[in-house]
């Protein structure tokens, strides 16, 4: 993280409306077509399948092997395209076509609840072949009683589309790292004893390996998942190819697998394509 130029700078935050506006612009620039010395190599990062970010107060770029240049992905709101952003550049970065707007989150007064709101859903899968529901809790913390309410109604919004289908789902919930302040006990459970109710066939609490040993036992037993489908939405850039850092969060994101560093290179020393991923899935899975 850093500022898109120095010496001088002067950012105004407008923390009710979410916007930033440059009062007074540095006078020395960063984007530069050539630097003194180089004490990190994107060109380099990208080569070894690591994803890359620069990200300032106004803009935030990605650095891939689609584009010599850095691509520019994100501006914040307020900023003007050209004049605070092409014109303190000393090149011409690539504009990706689905440019958009940074969070405005970001530069409002308060605080973003990043680890919460819009997470929960990420953390919810679920199992159509023996209906049941994984809810991995990990990082979250509940520490006001807004907090509260707002967790049980986010379950409540994602499990009904699944019981109103189908009925109440087993559900195995992970509680490693999970943390409830203190004084909110008797409010968190009367708001999940009317998810429970309402949603749940028959829940079991683990934590850490015993959640993970549970969610891949299921995943063992159900019918075969399309390789071709999840190596798609895993290909985060679309390049037919997995590099580490993608398989790393795909394997995740897919069947629970935190992967250790030796693990990863072990399994993806350069890069995946289709043809080989079932194999590395296999070894993956294996591994646990």
């Amino acid at each position: 993280l850093c500022t898109f130029t120095t010496k001088g700078l002067a950012v105004n935050i407008d923390g009710k409306q979410g916007k930033i506006s440059i009062q007074k612009e540095g006078s020395v620039k960063k984007f530069v077509k050539k630097v003194f010395e180089r004490t990190f190599s994107g060109e380099e990062a990208v080569r070894r399948g690591q994803k890359v970010f620069y990200v300032t107060e106004r803009a935030v770029f990605r650095r891939t092997s689609k584009h010599e240049v850095l691509e520019l992905i994100e501006i914040a709101p307020g900023v003007d395209l050209q004049k605070d952003i092409f014109d303190q550049m000393e090149f011409e970065p690539f504009v990706s076509p689905d440019l958009k707007v940074m969070d405005r989150r970001i530069f409002l007064d308060g605080k973003m609840n990043l680890e919460l709101f819009g997470s929960l859903e990420e953390r919810v899968k679920y199992r159509e072949e023996d209906h049941t529901v994984f809810i991995d809790l990990f990082g979250i913390s509940l520490l006001s009683e807004q907090d509260v309410t707002w967790f049980a109604d986010s379950l409540d919004e994602i499990l009904t589309p699944i019981t109103f289908q189908r009925g109440p789902v087993d559900v195995v919930v992970n509680y490693d790292g999970y943390d409830l302040k203190t004084g909110l006990e008797e409010k968190y459970m009367k708001a999940l004893e009317k998810v429970e109710a309402k949603h749940y066939r028959n829940v079991k609490r683990y934590s850490g390996k015993a959640f993970r040993a549970a969610k891949l036992n299921t995943l063992a037993k159900i019918k075969p998942w399309n390789a071709a489908s999840v190596f798609k939405e895993m290909d985060e850039d679309g390049d037919g190819y997995l590099f580490p850092e993608e398989l790393r969060r795909g394997i995740r994101k897919h069947f629970g697998i935190k992967l250790k560093p030796n693990e990863l290179q072990s399994l993806c020393e350069s890069h995946v394509t289709v043809h080989n991923f079932t194999d590395i899935v296999g070894k993956c899975l294996r591994m646990r």
